[in-house]
């Protein structure tokens, strides 16, 4: 592979669109420290991170992923019955039996000839997922997919992982001819059984290892690193993306390859040169630690080197690294874990706000257990029709509500029907607006578009055809109830408790309040129900 080409070192199959979600719900983790008797530095300067995203009330991975998935299809103007797979990784299970993906083809209205696969394999999942995409694609057996990852990560209250929760649904479209960025023929991998993380079947919360964790996740990250660069000839990258539990730990892993695979980075960081990177806002602590972690580096080179001016060197990997690393961790430092998203969030932005035509990016996605997968892109030339499209991750991590401690302990315990309103809203005249078509039983909860099956299966014998627009107008005041036979008139829809009359709100799908479950809970199921809240960002 040493003499390979870009041409013939990627495929013709890539990234076609993008989505993405997070709720708008988020702690302050400066205050959460406080409010623990933690000095804040432990969080802000020792995790990287500044604040967490929360699900909202009835918010789980099937909002997130619905949502996500919608932006996708929407920025590409992509028509559902285009995709013929869904493929979901995630590590935050819904049913242990029942996938995740089946739900979306019927909220999303994809083909019925379509694949659908839920991915469990920790944070690996959406890579993995995307993986089998590109296999199929490739080989003819599907021609469009559509892969997101959604997870929430949960802690339990006080815990030492508490600070690094996070939640969010990032979706690629994945198809030949791709128009944003396509995927190189060669993946590094690396896996071995580790027990650096896991949860127990039954139990809410998972087990973390600290130090040894750490340390998995750069010993992973190295061994992906060595597989690629070993077979990835002259090519380099320049942009760099890793998972990030907390936005600290890829810096570390950085550091590491910096030390021990100095000969590849050398490369990396000097043979191509840097750009303009003054339109991307990067945090001030990520770039102090950055200069914390060049020490030993530089260190290490003048020994091996003798280095005629150590203070120029490290001035000169600080601005490359700037450019090449830092700008991604924007994602992590403002929303937390993703878990299965982590990689692939920090890849949109990176597509959104950064990245040039003909730019390569790097990637290593790793999971616990453990795996990691690397990877890498070429941007395609017409990447911007489509990444400038609204809502990108910027305007989510701008568009925030800041939750008190007692609020979030709160919410944590779960759903509170007390939430929910009720309006008649109006379609708006957009371009950007599209009907979504669902059957649902009399108590507003989704049933099965399949013909012969658009029953509930508990019991209840009325359905009806509803159609759902994306986005809308609130047109009469919000109440708190609502007759029964009025719940399912084409313009009554439930509302999230903050919209208001003459807000434009967009369609979510929540799971329902404890006192909303009726028959489908009691007979085991699962119920979502259509809801609007305001829109999360602006439209075109």
């Amino acid at each position: 592979m040493k003499d390979s080409t870009e041409e013939d070192f990627f495929f013709n199959v890539g990234i076609d669109s993008l989505g993405f979600y997070t709720s708008k719900s988020y702690v302050d983790l400066e205050e959460l420290a406080k409010f623990r008797d933690i000095d804040p530095d432990k969080f802000l300067k020792g995790l990287l991170t500044k604040e967490m995203r929360i699900p909202e009330s009835g918010e789980d991975i099937i909002s997130m992923s619905v949502k996500a998935g919608q932006h996708a299809l929407l920025r590409g103007n992509i028509d559902p019955k285009e995709i013929d797979a869904i493929f979901v990784g995630t590590e935050t299970m819904t049913y242990a039996v029942k996938s995740v993906s089946n739900i979306l083809t019927d909220v999303l209205g994809t083909s019925l000839n379509c694949v659908t696969q839920d991915v469990y394999n920790a944070c690996a999942g959406e890579t993995l997922a995307v993986l089998n995409a590109i296999g199929l694609i490739n080989s003819g057996i599907i021609n469009k997919a559509l892969i997101i990852g959604a997870d929430i990560c949960s802690y339990e209250l006080k815990s030492a992982g508490e600070p690094t929760q996070g939640a969010a649904a990032a979706a690629v479209v994945i198809s030949k001819n791709p128009r944003i960025a396509a995927f190189g023929k060669k993946f590094g991998k690396y896996s071995a059984n580790v027990n650096d993380f896991y949860r127990m079947p039954y139990e809410k919360y998972p087990v973390v290892f600290g130090k040894y964790s750490i340390d998995s996740y750069i010993k992973f990250q190295l061994g992906a690193f060595d597989d690629f660069f070993q077979n990835a000839g002259p090519l380099l990258p320049d942009y760099m993306v890793f998972h990030s539990p907390f936005a600290k730990l890829p810096l570390k892993n950085v550091q590491n390859l910096l030390l021990n695979r100095w000969d590849t980075m050398k490369r990396i960081l000097f043979d191509k040169p840097v750009k303009n990177t003054d339109s991307i806002g990067i945090q001030e602590q990520a770039s102090d630690y950055l200069k914390e972690l060049l020490i030993p580096v530089i260190d290490k080179i003048n020994k091996e080197e003798n280095v005629p001016n150590t203070d120029e060197l490290k001035e000169i990997l600080f601005n490359k690294l700037t450019y090449k690393v830092l700008p991604t961790l924007n994602v992590p430092m403002s929303i937390g874990n993703m878990y299965s998203a982590s990689t692939w969030a920090q890849l949109i932005y990176l597509l959104e706000t950064a990245v040039k035509e003909n730019d390569l990016i790097y990637f290593g996605s790793y999971g616990s257990g453990a795996t990691c997968i690397s990877g890498m892109l070429k941007v395609m030339p017409e990447f911007k029709k489509i990444v400038k499209k609204t809502p990108k991750v910027e305007d989510f991590i701008r568009n925030k509500e800041r939750k008190s401690i007692s609020d979030y302990e709160a919410q944590r315990k779960g759903i509170d029907a007390d939430d929910i309103r009720y309006a008649h809203i109006e379609p708006i005249d957009s371009k950007e607006n599209f009907f979504i078509e669902m059957t649902v039983c009399d108590d507003g909860c989704i049933l099965s578009n399949l013909e012969g099956f658009n029953y509930c299966p508990g019991g209840n014998t009325r359905s009806y055809k509803k159609s759902y627009p994306m986005y809308a107008v609130v047109k009469s005041d919000p109440v708190k109830n609502i007759d029964e036979k009025d719940f399912l008139s084409e313009s009554i829809v439930r509302l999230s408790i903050d919209a208001k009359k003459g807000q434009i709100v967009e369609y979510n799908l929540l799971r329902a309040g404890k006192s909303e479950t009726k028959g489908c809970v009691l007979n085991g199921f699962i119920n979502w129900k259509p809801t609007y809240k305001p829109i999360s960002h602006p439209l075109e």
